[in-house]
């Protein structure tokens, strides 16, 4: 099933056009990167998608759907989560209070003020389970500014899973990481229910080849190609212009 489809979409800015006839489809569970130099037009391409900026030409798809103009609050209720490459969280809240203004944010309770955390049984249940996924169940009393970058960048994924996603955004999700912490957000992508789509932008290889079914190189705001991670390993092209493996012999 077609989860997401982007249709000929460009993006000028003045003269400079940052993307450039854009077209691809997602299907519904699937695991697709998004990789290029910089400049490449990635941040472009991921702000198009999640509704940040609008297309000078072109149009996005949800479930065949047209969401072109959906504002992102608006997608985010259809369905459509995302992270930055900057973390944004609420640094003066705890953990607990920050996943539960995220499970609130697309119900009809958050209209509903001055009550306390507990006081949403069910929904406390809700966040119990995946803080304990996330292995942070035991930091949900830390003020968000007193945890580490890496528990804050698995604090931000939590935070787009509680709105119950449908298509997960992840927008360079081990930036400034550790190794370590690396490997535990591709094994956290890696066990997510298998009917969640996750489109993400990285540069760190070892997540996109251990995360990604298919990969799209961008390359000047076009697709060069696309393919499964093996392919994209073997492709001369993609080595030439994004792997820097310029008049090398092939290993």
């Amino acid at each position: 099933m077609e989860a997401l489809r982007a249709e000929k979409l460009s993006k000028d800015f003045g003269g400079v056009q940052a993307v450039r006839d854009i077209s691809f489809q997602v299907q519904r569970g699937e695991h697709l990167a998004i990789i290029g130099p910089n400049g490449a037009g990635k941040t472009t391409l991921f702000s198009l998608l999640g509704g940040q900026i609008t297309p000078t030409t072109g149009r996005v798809f949800f479930e065949r759907k047209d969401i072109t103009a959906l504002a992102p609050h608006r997608r985010v209720h259809w369905g459509i989560a995302r992270t930055f490459q900057i973390v944004n969280l609420f640094s003066g809240l705890t953990v607990l209070e920050n996943i539960m203004l995220a499970f609130q944010g697309t119900k009809p309770s958050r209209f509903q003020l001055m009550r306390h955390a507990m006081s949403y049984g069910k929904l406390f249940v809700k966040v119990e389970k995946l803080l304990t996924t996330m292995g942070m169940w035991d930091r949900k009393d830390e003020f968000v500014h007193a945890l580490s970058y890496g528990e804050q960048r698995k604090l931000e994924i939590a935070l787009s899973l509680a709105t119950e996603p449908k298509i997960l955004l992840l927008d360079e999700p081990s930036c400034g990481l550790t190794g370590a912490e690396s490997a535990e957000i591709t094994g956290m992508i890696n066990n997510l229910e298998s009917d969640i789509t996750v489109i993400f932008v990285a540069h760190d290889m070892d997540l996109v080849f251990g995360v990604a079914q298919r990969i799209i190189v961008l390359h000047y705001g076009e697709i060069i190609v696309e393919g499964t991670p093996d392919d994209i390993k073997n492709n001369t092209k993609v080595r030439e212009i994004y792997m820097g493996y310029q008049g090398r012999a092939k290993r």
